[in-house]
């Protein structure tokens, strides 16, 4: 297979052989694509840079291809401290979730707008937390935000639910049943719940926000570290 210029964004890079190294590329037809770059570190490649959409060339088959022409498009990316860490963070949860190969154009266009906005304003927590929702709707979690799993009613905003993966939410009562998680991070607001559906999250709610998400995903990566939460402060 050979393909020529694909938009693409490079999310990691490691040394591979002698020379060479390992590109792992977000692309937008083909999803998560692992590439050799040969001779790259003895040409002294500082192109292949994260965050810089380019256009990449490859050939090949099976899960490692071998890169064979790049070019900058355009970046419009803010150097600082959070920022950076905010997007390692987002390649590292692309690098974990995301199966090798598999196209997602939707979650590419979701990258670039959350890069954009993570750029425009690094302090808004809200932005991570989109995206956590989107990467696992598109990788096959949907989050179910708006009802109750067991009753079908509509989510309250001032009641406490128990969130189980893959169901949905079920309200808090007297005589629940329903187990907390380690952590107890899926118990949680109706007002964060609906809030997180209809993408509108108050500052004073990043907190608990963070906490429900970030467990979620922790439940999803099954063990696999995301290095870049010790830099966010999570616990």
């Amino acid at each position: 297979m050979r393909v020529e210029l694909e938009p693409a964004y490079i999310l990691h890079t490691r040394p591979y052989r002698e020379t060479s190294l390992l590109v792992y590329a977000l692309t937008q037809e083909h999803g998560l694509m692992h590439m050799v770059c040969r001779g790259a570190r003895k040409k002294g490649s500082h192109q292949l840079q994260p965050f810089i959409k380019m256009q990449l060339s490859w050939t090949g088959k099976g899960e490692l291809v071998t890169l064979t022409k790049y070019e900058l498009e355009k970046s419009s990316y803010r150097n600082d401290f959070r920022t950076h860490i905010q997007c390692f963070y987002v390649h590292e949860l692309i690098l974990a979730l995301l199966p090798k190969m598999s196209p997602a154009p939707e979650l590419f266009e979701c990258y670039e707008q959350t890069l954009a906005e993570m750029t425009a304003a690094p302090l808004n927590e809200a932005v991570l937390r989109f995206f956590e929702i989107h990467l696992l709707t598109i990788i096959g979690h949907p989050l179910q935000l708006e009802y109750d799993c067991h009753t079908e009613q509509a989510v309250l905003p001032e009641a406490e639910y128990l969130y189980q993966p893959d169901s949905g939410p079920t309200l808090i009562t007297a005589g629940s049943t329903g187990s907390a998680q380690p952590g107890g991070w899926n118990r949680v607001s109706g007002h964060i719940l609906r809030q997180l559906h209809q993408q509108e999250l108050a500052q004073q709610d990043w907190p608990q926000a963070k906490s429900f998400l970030r467990g979620l995903i922790k439940y999803y990566l099954d063990g696999k570290p995301i290095m870049t939460r010790q830099l966010l402060g999570a616990k």
